[in-house]
């Protein structure tokens, strides 16, 4: 794996207060020891399915350096996300070209006037977005969490068109699903009401309720595994900021029914291609054995999978272990 700047230095422990108060978030470099990469915002219009209405959709671009043939690879997000939460692995690879899409509703990107936030409509937009830009056919596709539905989805549908599929903290079962723990049902079901009693109140206070910062710190405390306190502090910093950067209340309550009624299993039989699974060992939203299995039914198809488990690390792969991600990425592609 190839990185620019400063060597990663050693990790400050996380403590108890930290946790309550999270310092303030300094430069990433110091524990990712890659330089931040500054993108190209494109704007590009993709069509509502249901309407015919065009809306547009931004795409980012982190432009390579030292390679003159760079290798593309497009990231797709997860929920509540855009593509800032992918910054930290395009920091980790540099000499790619990255194009990080906001999903419709989400981030830069307008929500589908008509259409409802699904699997499979992102997926169409993401293919739109990804067919005007004149991405080549041996790119790689990426997503995590949510974004790893949307790009199996997208993957499965025409398998030759990318290179390879690289999923961080895939969806492995769907939380809503009998065969979820009760936990992480009856988990998935608060929250699912939470977005839908919020889309049903009155504008300003369901909106508010949605954004509200104690909410968004709450979530990430629940998430984070991470005893870097840098880490936790850029984590809580980046949510923050983006976490609520959503283009309607009912956009993000269908998203998020997307997101606990799928799972990457729904496009497994379909991933003819290289296959690589990256997953934390503590990962609320998929077990070791789902992955696992996971991985062998994607095998019997795949012409090569690799699951990659990563100790002690939960849902938030991409902010706390971003260059090992990179590593697993680089050496899967070079095998």
């Amino acid at each position: 794996m190839q990185t620019h700047g400063a060597r990663p230095s050693e990790a400050p422990p996380v403590r108890l207060r930290d946790r309550l108060r999270p310092p303030s978030a300094g430069d990433p470099s110091l524990f990712t020891g890659a330089a931040v990469r500054e993108p190209v915002r494109h704007t590009v219009q993709v069509t509502d399915p249901t309407s015919g209405a065009g809306l547009p959709v931004a795409v980012f671009e982190y432009l390579p350096e030292g390679r003159t043939t760079a290798r593309t690879v497009v990231f797709v997000h997860g929920f509540r996300g855009d593509h800032h939460g992918l910054a930290l692995l395009a920091d980790c690879l540099p000499g790619d070209r990255i194009l990080a899409v906001d999903l419709p509703g989400f981030g830069a990107s307008a929500a589908f006037p008509a259409a409802e936030h699904s699997v499979a409509h992102h997926a169409g937009a993401v293919a739109e977005a990804v067919d005007q830009l004149q991405v080549p056919g041996d790119a790689v596709l990426l997503g995590h969490s949510y974004g790893s539905i949307v790009a199996a989805h997208l993957a499965g549908q025409d398998p030759c068109r990318w290179s390879a599929l690289v999923l961080l903290n895939p969806i492995s079962e769907p939380a809503l699903s009998a065969n979820g723990s009760v936990v992480d049902r009856l988990t998935a079901g608060v929250a699912q009401g939470y977005y839908e009693v919020a889309a049903r109140l009155p504008e300003r206070l369901g909106d508010a309720i949605l954004r509200a910062r104690p909410i968004t710190w709450l979530t990430t405390l629940l998430m984070s595994e991470t005893a870097d306190v840098r880490i936790l502090a850029h984590t809580h910093d980046q949510h923050l900021r983006h976490f609520s950067r959503f283009a309607t209340r009912a956009s993000l309550a269908q998203a998020y029914r997307a997101s606990t009624t799928g799972s990457v299993v729904d496009s497994a039989d379909r991933l003819a291609l290289p296959v690589l699974l990256v997953a934390g060992t503590e990962d609320p939203m998929g077990s070791p054995a789902s992955q696992q299995a996971l991985a062998e039914r994607i095998g019997a198809v795949s012409p090569r999978v690799s699951l990659a488990m990563l100790p002690g690390v939960g849902h938030l792969l991409h902010y706390e272990k971003a260059p090992e991600c990179a590593a697993l990425l680089e050496g899967f592609l070079a095998g």
